[in-house]
């Protein structure tokens, strides 16, 4: 027979103690006596026996247990620290003070190292500080080391990644494991798309091969199985062998991490319209109008739409064709439930600037002004106008859009050629140059600028000014200040810095404003003279003309005598 262990014997010899003690006569009272500052299990026990100190106490006849600062106190009565205790308690048995206090206190599941990793298999025990809204939490750091406890722990503070929860033993999670995912690459081999053999939307590939990557508690998201779908490719995989190719479209991949090859579904099997404007003229003209066609092929993941120099348009399921006529081709492979995606045209949208043809503006005169043929289809015509002034027109970009800072006002518009017209309307147009004597009445205006300080209660106004400073003619909009201000300045003053409000009136001939700015340059004693002279031009014209008048009536005068004596002699 085998020997009882050393715990079996001291055991038996604490209860036969303990039997001694109850028989002897009640002059004082055995209790645990500990506090978890110097020994953790004082909070952590769950009443086994001999795990905590004891003492008789020689002048009690109570046990205490208390909670004093998150530090649980266990002892005789008198000797237990209760001052400003959060819980405390009293009993009159031997070793009464035992257990877990106070009762409801959490219990949680505390290891580290890479044991922890597993889900562990023993009971949780009580937090070692009590405080009311503790928490449990698991940490897995990788696959061969993890952390549990209370996160009221000091020994180790959690990372954000830990997973956290607030019921007994709640932290009692497998920390890692194993995910496998299929792995397929549509341009290498074949039944990457859908099944070779079965096909319909609720099927699974079955052509791959299989790919292992370890998952860890709380960072399920940073590993996954993933379906890369970009029109005829399609990918399948492990995150953790993400080609570096796709790491550029991480945001584009489905994921899923559910269980083993959850990414092996077959995808949706691909509509498309499926025509010839050769033989249905609403392939080209309407195609909405059209039904959609499953495609049959298994490879065919995408749809194409491309025209020809013949002004033929094919529409069709799978890779856009690779005839030499093909003008522009477009490929797609997101389908709405109400039409397929290559139901969409080809757009092309006017394109110009102000900066270099005045007609982008105005639209009176077309030189300057480009067709682009839009890279995305159905693409939108912009007519964008910036703070600046300057009038632009074209497809819709990244680089040219309606949400630039710089843009005052901003029109879109669906189909070919629709961005035409004057813009912006609610703009005053002027003339806007410099060293320009002869301008075209509103042929060359373009928009005023719409500046940030410029007053709001200001009347839109043109200028136009001879500038003798640099012997040029000068024209642009009162908006400008800074061109306002040179305007009174070198002009001579308001005569001088000429104002208008209609479109493009800016035009007066240069040699005109010469003329008036030189006029106005006249000293005051000069202006005088000439006023003098004037006045005595016109008082020698007045006397011509009486001079001229006073001989006409001597000549009447004379005639008539002749007449009067040629008579006499007829009497």
């Amino acid at each position: 027979m085998s020997k009882p262990s050393f715990n079996h014997q001291l055991i038996h010899l604490l209860g036969l103690w303990l039997c001694c003690l109850v028989l002897q006569p009640a002059k004082a009272i055995v209790c645990y006596h500990c506090d978890s500052i110097a020994l953790p299990e004082c909070a952590q026990t769950l009443g086994e026996v001999g795990v905590l100190p004891y003492k008789e106490c020689a002048t009690e006849l109570t046990c205490a247990m208390s909670i004093v600062d998150s530090i649980t106190y266990r002892g005789c009565g008198a000797e237990t620290p209760t001052t400003e205790a959060s819980y405390s308690k009293r009993c009159s048995s031997n070793l009464c003070n035992a257990g877990v206090y106070p009762p409801g206190r959490l219990k949680c599941h505390h290891c580290a190292g890479e044991s922890c990793v597993a889900a562990p298999a023993g009971k949780p025990h009580p937090c070692l500080y009590h405080r009311e809204e503790d928490q449990c939490y698991t940490e897995i750091v990788s696959s061969t080391m993890g952390y549990r406890g209370c996160s009221s722990d000091t020994n180790h503070t959690a990372a954000a990644t830990a997973q956290l929860c607030e019921i007994n033993g709640c932290n009692d999670a497998l920390g890692a494991w194993t995910l496998s995912c299929a792995s397929c690459d549509s341009l290498k081999a074949r039944g990457c798309k859908m099944d070779l053999f079965q096909l319909g939307s609720r099927c699974n590939v079955s052509q791959f091969e299989q790919c292992e990557q370890q998952l860890l508690l709380g960072q399920e998201q940073e590993q996954y199985c993933y379906t890369y779908r970009q029109l005829g490719r399609v990918v399948r995989g492990c995150s953790a062998e993400l080609p570096e190719e796709l790491e550029s479209h991480r945001a584009q991949l489905e994921t899923c991490a559910s269980a083993d090859n959850c990414n092996a579904g077959c995808l949706p099997q691909q509509r498309c319209l499926t025509c010839n404007s050769l033989e249905k003229e609403t392939c080209r003209s309407n195609a909405t109008a059209l039904t959609s066609h499953v495609c049959g092929s298994a490879e065919a993941s995408s749809c194409f739409t491309c025209e020809y120099a013949d002004w033929q348009l094919k529409r069709g399921c799978g890779a856009p064709p690779t005839d030499s006529e093909i003008l522009n081709c477009y490929e797609c492979d997101e389908n709405s439930d109400q039409q397929a995606c290559n139901s969409v045209d080809f757009t092309r949208c006017y394109r110009c600037s102000s900066d270099n043809a005045a007609g982008c503006a105005n639209w009176e005169k077309p030189g300057g002004i480009d067709i682009e043929q839009c890279a995305v289809p159905a693409a939108p015509c912009l007519v964008v106008n910036y703070v600046n002034g300057t009038t632009e027109r074209g497809c819709q970009r990244t680089d040219f859009n309606c949400n630039s800072a710089t843009v005052a006002s901003c029109r879109s518009c669906e189909g070919s050629f629709c961005n035409k017209g004057p813009y912006p309307e609610q703009r005053l147009w002027c003339h806007q140059c410099s060293n320009c004597d002869q301008v075209q009445s509103g042929q060359h205006a373009v928009p005023c600028g719409l500046l940030a300080n410029e007053p709001a209660d200001q009347t839109a106004a043109c200028l136009e000014y001879y500038d003798a400073q640099i012997e040029q003619v000068v024209r642009g909009c009162r908006s400008n200040g800074q061109l306002y201000y040179e305007c009174m300045l070198r002009a001579g003053g308001q005569t001088g810095c000429r104002l208008c409000q209609s479109h493009g009136c800016n035009a007066t001939p240069g040699q005109q404003l010469r003329g008036a700015l030189q006029l106005e340059q006249v000293e005051p004693e000069q202006l005088a003279l000439l006023s003098q002279l004037k006045q005595q031009a016109k008082l020698l014209e007045a006397l011509k003309n009486a001079i001229q008048l006073g001989q006409s009536e001597q000549q009447q005068q004379v005639l008539q005598q002749k007449d009067s004596q040629l008579v006499e002699p007829a009497k």
